[in-house]
């Protein structure tokens, strides 16, 4: 069962309204904004929440929500972990502090369990991402030069995972609302422009269509398996015939597996960096399996296999996947700790359709982007995962406008 509020639909002491807001402030600024505006307009709410009464409901969430606890004994696991590594001790504290968010996410939840609270966060989150979106067209087009990036506010893989969650809430949105269905649908097919013709990316381009094809089948089951089929088709004319796939590595060097008498692991490691990263990365876990090298220890452990075999890239501080960052450092407890906190999202079953369709969509997205990038140790994908998952996997949505469970 998920963890209830029973304070949830009365009136709120006003040292915790003024936490919601600051929280609300904060879930709009992580797609607009820098890490320090998240460090502050996150951090705030936590420090006001261990001032109320309501944090004295944390041992409940705890016991109840499976989510909350794994996520809490994940990073108490990668905190432990600490104490075998061999990186300096102040680099394992940097990296054990990119990791906070499995800390803050059942904190979070405390505050999502208080329906307005809720409701006003996701309106606070789409009105970013509805706002990330325009500014991507601003700044493709030249008329705004305000950021770096040549097509968005932020790196090409946060817009993309950013975006693909924007365009999974259009849909679900148009599924529900009759009178702006038009709307949504529309606002789905610009963010599916933007993903392949303006900031594109293989990260945004995986997630824009598996959610789109999570979605049709969702909905339709069967005849979702079929819109599932032709939109896949259509994607990949689209991005055959019309998008840059020039960024895409993989595709400047099939010469390199063409050629090749024989695949293996030598050819894939020459064919793209971070099949090399993957690779170097497993030999790095299987050195030491069980309790892994220690926070922090991934930079060295990576340059000692580097050197020791043959490779075609440069050397990374960073697997760009998290189930390898997070194995080669805390061994294959931290994994499976890892793991069952992203199964977590899908125990939950007495819920609304709507909540367990956006828990599905959740898992999906987080378990794909943390196979392609380290997330949860990037702040800003983190930090939007973070609020994302205290949402959605917390307490019980209370809406009245529930569809019909298509799920049973």
């Amino acid at each position: 069962m998920s963890f209830d509020n029973s304070e949830s639909t009365q009136a709120q002491p006003i040292l915790l309204n003024i936490g919601a807001w600051i929280l609300t402030a904060g879930i709009f600024s992580i797609p607009l904004l820098g890490n320090a505006a998240h460090n502050l307009l996150l951090g705030l709410p936590i420090i006001i929440l261990f001032f109320t009464k309501n944090i004295t409901t944390y041992p409940a969430l705890l016991k109840n929500n499976h989510t909350a606890l794994l996520a809490t004994l994940l990073f108490i696991w990668l905190a432990i972990s600490l104490l075998w590594s061999s990186a300096e001790t102040s680099y394992s504290g940097k990296i054990l502090s990119k990791y906070r968010e499995f800390l803050l996410i059942p904190l979070f939840m405390i505050y999502f369990t208080i329906e307005k609270y809720r409701k006003n966060a996701l309106i606070a989150l789409y009105a970013a991402l509805l706002l990330s979106l325009f500014f991507s067209y601003l700044i493709h087009y030249d008329l705004t030069n305000y950021w770096d990036n040549p097509n968005s506010i932020k790196n090409r893989i946060f817009h993309g995972i950013s975006m693909s969650i924007f365009a999974y809430i259009n849909l679900q949105a148009a599924a529900t609302s009759k009178r702006y269905r038009a709307l949504f649908v529309a606002l789905f097919i610009i963010t599916f422009h933007n993903l392949f013709f303006i900031e594109n990316g293989r990260l945004g381009y995986l997630l824009i269509c598996v959610l789109s094809a999570l979605f049709c089948w969702q909905q339709w089951r069967v005849k979702g398996l079929i819109a599932m089929i032709v939109l896949a088709s259509l994607s990949a004319i689209a991005l055959l015939l019309f998008a840059d796939l020039s960024q895409l590595r993989i595709i400047g060097r099939l010469d390199v597996i063409s050629n090749a008498s024989e695949i293996n692991l030598s050819v894939l490691q020459a064919a793209d960096i971070r099949l090399e990263f993957y690779i170097l990365s497993l030999y790095c876990f299987m050195d030491s399996w069980l309790l892994g090298h220690g926070l922090g220890s991934f930079p060295e452990v990576y340059a000692l296999q580097h050197e020791a075999i043959q490779t075609y890239w440069k050397t990374t501080v960073n697997p760009h996947n998290e189930f390898l960052q997070i194995s080669i450092q805390t061994g294959i407890i931290g994994l499976l700790l890892f793991i069952a906190f992203l199964i977590s999202f899908l125990t939950q079953r007495d819920q609304p359709s709507l909540q367990k369709q956006c828990k599905t969509a959740l898992f999906f997205t987080v378990c794909l982007s943390c196979m392609c990038n380290s997330s949860f140790m990037d702040h800003g994908d983190g930090a939007l995962f973070m609020i994302l998952i205290a949402l959605v996997t917390g307490s019980t949505w209370k809406t009245a406008n529930n569809y019909t469970d298509t799920t049973k």
